[in-house]
């Protein structure tokens, strides 16, 4: 018997062992960069009926080889090679049609728009008629400038110091409840029929529960005078001090929160995390300030910077943050619903005993550490005594709430 002979059911089981995660799985909390695909499309200035008419997915080899096998091949690894797909606003229409012709828009899961500038002047917005068209996408991803992200939650940008920083990508992903699966789901706003004084921004578009925002290296603006003054180019912030109409709904809503970034100042991170505890409902914290053990971004920004930064600096603003962020996990021990805390920089063999240990005695009875260099803490079941918490927090000089 061969291959073909099995039953279709089967043998579309078996091309599903060849599925993989979307590749940003993985770069998502590295220094983002521009996708290949983005540098293959046309510029902003072009017309969008001169986009390619040829949709991108998430690179898959094995699934697009098996594809080109047979025409038989084809129809069953389609649904698997678009399920996790890559578009830019120029090809929304374009994309949108392939979808509709080869009945794929209830199988895309994970959508990922690069963006290099501005695409303000579509009507509909672009990414409302993806999310309209594609009610399975439970997962949205974002590659774009600060500013463009800035312009994505309807904000201005809260810093001019972005040249000092050199941010040219950011990332934010989003995540929501696939429709019907919660009530807040079942009847998912409609985007398209809103004009422009009534379309909500992206960020209040669905009841997103996970936010995942990679701020990119903030290792070039060390080099600069006084670095310590810059404000670095970032969302959060700009909501932070913005808009709460645009960030108190989805703050109320995000159960997990995980932020990313390459040695930050620590007054930027304090301001990170001055918004972090206005998610109340937040039942999982994930932060990283360090590149991988792995990672030459360090090397290669000193030598790109002909090695005018002290190298000093960089750690001794990380050692600051992890005990602000320490401070604000005891804030949502008490004043929210945090269970679950994860401080990534753990793996990081040269820091990793002492950033345990200073973590530790913070969080005290309160969390117990998984351990093993795991660089996860799980909330007691226990009572918390608030008075106490206050106390701890008091005397090790935490920052008061806001």
């Amino acid at each position: 018997m061969t291959l073909l002979n099995l039953p279709t059911e089967l043998i579309s089981r078996i091309i599903s062992f060849l599925d993989t995660p979307s590749p940003l799985e993985i770069t998502i909390r590295q220094k983002p960069k521009a996708p290949q695909s983005l540098k293959q499309l046309p510029s902003a200035s072009h017309n969008a009926n001169n986009a390619s008419s040829v949709p991108s997915s998430a690179s898959r080899p094995s699934l697009k080889h098996l594809s080109l096998t047979s025409r038989f091949f084809r129809t069953l690894t389609i649904p698997f090679i678009f399920k996790h797909s890559i578009v830019h606003p120029l090809q929304v229409t374009n994309f949108l049609t392939f979808l509709q012709n080869h009945d794929l828009s209830s199988r895309i899961l994970t959508m990922t728009a690069p963006l290099e500038s501005h695409f303000t002047h579509f009507h509909p917005a672009w990414w409302s008629r993806l999310l309209d068209a594609l009610p399975c996408v439970t997962t949205f991803n974002i590659i774009a400038p600060p500013e463009v992200l800035d312009a994505l939650a309807g904000i201005h940008t809260w810093t001019t110091d972005a040249w000092a920083f050199n941010m040219p990508y950011q990332i934010i992903r989003l995540e929501h409840s696939p429709s019907g699966s919660s009530p807040e789901a079942q009847s998912p706003m409609n985007l398209v029929d809103n004009d422009d004084d009534t379309l909500p921004t992206l960020l209040t578009a669905r009841k997103w529960h996970t936010l995942i925002l990679n701020e990119g290296s903030s290792l070039q603006a060390y080099t600069t005078y006084e670095f310590f003054l810059r404000r670095t180019p970032s969302l959060l912030t700009a909501l932070h001090f913005n808009s709460s109409t645009i960030a108190d709904p989805l703050f109320r809503s995000l159960r997990s929160f995980s932020f990313i970034a390459i040695f930050p100042f620590y007054n930027h991170v304090d301001e990170i995390l001055k918004s972090i505890r206005k998610m109340t409902s937040l039942e999982s914290l994930s932060i990283k300030l360090c590149p991988d053990p792995d990672s030459t971004v360090f090397r290669d920004e000193i030598e790109l910077n002909n090695g005018h930064m002290d190298v000093n600096d960089p750690w001794n603003e990380c050692e600051t943050s992890w005990m602000l962020i320490a401070h604000t996990v005891i804030f949502l021990t008490v004043q929210g619903h945090l269970e679950t805390f994860h401080m990534a920089d753990v793996q990081i063999e040269a820091v990793r005993e002492s950033l345990e240990k200073a973590i530790v005695s913070r969080l005290q009875e309160w969390w117990s550490y998984e351990g093993d260099g795991s660089g996860k803490w799980y909330k007691r079941p226990q009572s918390i005594d608030p008075t106490k918490v206050a106390a701890l927090g008091a005397a090790d000089g935490a920052p008061a709430a806001p």
